[in-house]
């Protein structure tokens, strides 16, 4: 429409081609006819392989399924055309029409609708769930009942966090010896390899159980040397290296 209205007040392609930043190939092809009718989306037109189809197409995004699936479905109903085009197609519509189309759900089975008040306080992200097991930050209840009864492994999870945390409390080896043991048969792959991996160094880490002392302050030196050399990285020799050591020591 605007470019009808513009070429009716005389205004020159190109001016149009800058102004509106389009292609003298659009121009040409709006320049007559009923808006109506050089709608993509207007009744009676077909301008895409998807079209015949934009009733299941609207009924599935209604439904919130995801648009693989609408495509999966609409594929079997005879559709040739590509997933892209299909997608751009569904993201028109949605536009269009104004559809609340909300394809992610919580682990209940809820859509998740942006900014929505009521269902925000259902939806549980992985690293919440990761701060509950670790720092203990409040969750509702009856979320954690259901994470625990649809993810046994859990419980595990949560047991062996708080095994681990009072062996270092304690500072007790007899304990750090029967965590060991216990995990290395554990039916989670990542709790026998961690286990593991304290037995082939159980010399460093009794001692990290039993002793005060750390390695915090020798890490702390080797990154800052780290940083140094990230910082030189292309631009300077081992001389110049050895005397920003040196004077970051100071």
């Amino acid at each position: 429409m605007r470019i009808q209205a513009m070429l009716m007040e005389g205004v020159a392609p190109s001016q149009i081609k800058m102004l509106l930043n389009t292609t003298y190939n659009r121009i040409r092809r709006y320049a007559i006819g009923d808006p109506l009718l050089l709608c993509r989306f207007s009744p009676g037109i077909q301008s895409s392989l998807v079209h015949p189809y934009r009733d299941a197409v609207i009924d599935l995004l209604a439904q919130n399924v995801t648009k693989q699936k609408a495509f999966e479905a609409v594929v079997a109903l005879g559709y040739t055309g590509k997933l892209t085009a299909f997608k751009d197609y569904c993201r028109k519509l949605i536009v269009e029409l104004g559809l609340p189309y909300s394809p992610k759900r919580t682990a209940r089975g809820i859509s998740i609708i942006a900014n929505h008040p009521r269902l925000a306080q259902h939806y549980i992200s992985r690293k919440q769930v990761e701060k509950y097991l670790w720092s203990g930050i409040e969750i509702p209840q009856e979320d954690i009942d259901y994470i625990i009864n649809k993810y046994p492994a859990v419980i595990e999870i949560q047991r062996c966090t708080e095994d681990f945390r009072a062996i270092y409390v304690n500072k007790s080896v007899t304990e750090l010896e029967t965590f060991a043991q216990q995990y290395s048969v554990s039916g989670i792959g990542p709790f026998r390899s961690f286990a593991s991996g304290l037995c082939t160094d159980w010399d460093a880490v009794k001692n990290s159980v039993i002793s005060d002392m750390s390695n915090g302050f020798v890490e702390g030196i080797n990154n800052k040397i780290k940083v140094i050399k990230r910082t030189m990285y292309g631009r300077a020799k081992i001389d110049l290296l050895r005397v920003k050591v040196l004077f970051a020591r100071r």
